[in-house]
């Protein structure tokens, strides 16, 4: 009895450490960026909210004081519910833009140690740490806010885990509402559903999900059908482009050009072949073992590659180290480290670009330039390493995977024999 009292001590001790480690390091990002340059958060602020009259962000407005006019918010719908909200908070004033975005920060920076509690509780400690001590995902933390979905999609993740389905299938909704990427993990959902013989529990989990994101929705529609659906349009509308796959590519061979039917092509083979390798795994995976692999097909050939996507990789990449084999943990987390170097040069290169563009030919010196070639070949390597860590993520894991059921079915072979 001592000794399992013990054990969870020190289990509640480590979840607290790595929480409160959680908290420092998200202070230290926000402090590396308090007035959050290059953010959506003061952007929206500035756009939506800016005149203090805290207007509906689904509808199209006029700020006082201005003639232009601003259209609804391009996020789903609980992302522009909780950027309302937070509105709020705030009083009008010369400073208010950069009230609302630490105010937003500091609500995101308790998400990020919820995540990596959740990490904990899917994988272990060591696993937490990897996500909150990667630059990359402390330097996008507040760029956008992607925390919040990707909190609710760990918590779907951990209740699935828990054979908790009904109300697992209600926060995938609720994550869903918030940012729409986690609509790509019914694909492993199904399979594991299905490989279980469980058509019915399917069946339950996904029409769960798709009455739960319309109950959450349905207000919005009705209020401003216009606003809500605004975001869905100009995501099926805009253009290829910003540090997205086809940009780099077209920077480094200009001669190469792409369409929009470049874009399905690729995500349609990405998700079959995401699909095949789910279908050859021989024992039937976790939720959390495969998300990573169907969200990294899913962003890798993204119309847009924002910076933030890091964390929703970051999150799920390290739930499926916990299901490796000893020494591919040790070999991967160093291809992890360089990935996630890169994932933040990155990030700096693209905004440092921009600056380069925005202070050329003025008064203004720039310490540090950034050409458009010198951005592409950091996002040639970026891209490159970010599959490469990919394929052995997929590799070793199907090795783990193999081994898994060889040992389920030597149990199973000295059962009947017994």
């Amino acid at each position: 009895m001592a000794s399992k009292s013990k054990r969870q001590r020190l289990k509640k001790e480590s979840a607290t450490s790595l929480v409160l480690l959680s908290l420092t390091v998200g202070i230290l990002a926000l402090l590396q960026n308090r007035y959050g340059q290059f953010s959506d958060i003061r952007g929206f602020y500035g756009m939506h909210f800016y005149d203090g009259q805290n207007l509906w962000p689904f509808s199209e407005k006029i700020l006082a004081g201005d003639t232009k006019v601003q259209h609804p918010v391009e996020y789903p719908a609980l992302t522009g519910l909780v950027m309302w909200l937070l509105s709020f908070l705030v009083s009008p004033s010369q400073t208010a833009i950069f009230d609302y975005y630490r105010i937003t920060s500091a609500f995101q920076i308790v998400l990020l140690a919820v995540s990596a509690y959740l990490i904990f509780k899917l994988a272990g400690k060591k696993y937490g740490f990897y996500f909150i001590l990667a630059p990359a995902v402390l330097y996008s933390l507040n760029r956008n806010w992607d925390i919040w979905a990707i909190a609710a999609m760990l918590l779907a993740i951990y209740l699935f885990e828990k054979k908790r389905f009904q109300l697992s299938a209600i926060l995938l909704a609720v994550s869903i509402a918030t940012k729409f990427f986690p609509i790509v993990l019914m694909l492993p959902i199904m399979i594991i559903f299905l490989r279980n013989k469980q058509i019915k529990l399917f069946i339950r989990y996904a029409l769960t999900t798709a009455v739960a994101w319309i109950v959450i929705n349905l207000p919005f529609v009705l209020i401003n059908y216009e606003g809500w659906a605004y975001f869905y349009k100009f995501s099926a509308e805009r253009g290829l482009g910003s540090a997205s796959f086809f940009e780099i590519t077209n920077i480094i061979l200009p001669s190469i050009t792409f369409s929009s039917i470049h874009f399905y092509i690729l995500n349609v083979l990405a998700l079959v072949l995401v699909t095949t390798y789910f279908l050859k795994l021989k024992s039937i995976p976790t939720l959390a073992a495969t998300s990573f692999f169907v969200m990294f097909a899913f962003i890798l050939f993204n119309k847009q590659y924002s910076m933030q996507y890091v964390i929703w990789l970051s999150a799920l990449a390290v739930l499926t180290f916990s299901y490796l084999k000893r020494e591919h943990k040790e070999l991967l987390v160093y291809v992890y480290i360089l990935w996630q170097s890169f994932e933040l040069a990155f990030q700096y290169s693209f905004f440092q670009k921009i600056l380069t563009s925005t202070y050329a030919n003025t008064a203004t010196p720039m310490t540090i330039t950034v050409s458009n070639t010198a951005y592409g070949y950091v996002g040639v390597a970026r891209y490159i390493l970010a599959v490469i860590f990919a394929l052995l993520l997929a590799k070793f894991f199907f090795a783990a995977n193999a081994e898994t059921a060889q040992s389920q079915e030597n149990i199973k072979s000295r059962q009947q024999n017994n």
